[in-house]
Formats: structure tokens, C-alpha cells, sequence
């Protein structure tokens, strides 16, 4: 019987470990991310609303990897041309409004501030 009891106290243990990594694996990362924006300025990025419109991170997270700085530090190494962040920035707001959906700025200034 106590074999038994051993058996099922590493099972419950192991549950409630494997529970606890989880949740210290959910760091969505910052509210908002402040972007080097040229010489338009910065751009903030409300990352929160974003993860709150979207299930799927994929889309941003196979291009840029969850790292402080990652999109300076790729336009650095040569992964990123200047204007690539911004393009897929745009291109996603416009296939939603196409859609009829709620999107995010178009324009330059809407986004770029000094």
C-alpha cells in the first residue's frame, strides 16, 4: 500500500509541476514595445492589444523572435531591411480593413511620432 501511495504522490507532484512551468512560461512580454522609427520617429507598438485581437502569435513571432530589441538587432545582423517591420505593419491593417474588420493606422504619422 505504500508503494501505492508513493506512486500516486510523484504523479500528483509531477502534475502540479508540470501546472507551475506552464504558468511561469506565459510571459506575453511587454504592454507596449517603443520601436526605432527612422527619422519619422518613434513608433509604439501596443503589443497587449494586439495579443487580445489575435489567438495566433505566429504571424509576428516566426519573423521577429521574442527578444528585447530583436528588430534592431536583426536591421544590425542584415535580416531586416528598413522598411520590412513597416510593410507587414501595413499590409495586415489593410487585409482587415478590407475585411470590414477594426484595424490599426495606415498612414505615416498615424503611427511615427518625434
Amino acid at each position: 500500500m505504500k508503494t501505492g501511495a508513493l506512486f500516486n504522490a510523484m504523479i500528483i507532484g509531477g502534475i502540479l509541476l508540470s501546472a507551475g512551468n506552464s504558468m511561469a512560461g506565459d510571459n506575453k512580454g511587454a504592454e507596449s514595445i517603443v520601436l526605432n522609427g527612422g527619422s519619422l520617429g518613434s513608433v509604439t507598438f501596443t503589443h497587449g492589444i494586439h495579443q487580445g485581437m489575435f489567438a495566433d502569435c505566429k504571424p509576428c513571432h516566426e519573423l521577429f523572435p521574442k527578444e528585447s530589441q530583436v528588430v534592431d538587432k536583426m536591421k544590425a545582423e542584415g535580416k531586416l531591411q528598413r522598411r520590412d517591420v513597416m510593410n507587414m505593419c501595413k499590409k495586415c491593417h489593410k487585409d482587415l480593413a478590407d475585411k470590414g474588420k477594426k484595424t490599426g493606422p495606415t498612414n505615416c504619422k498615424d503611427c511615427h511620432k518625434k
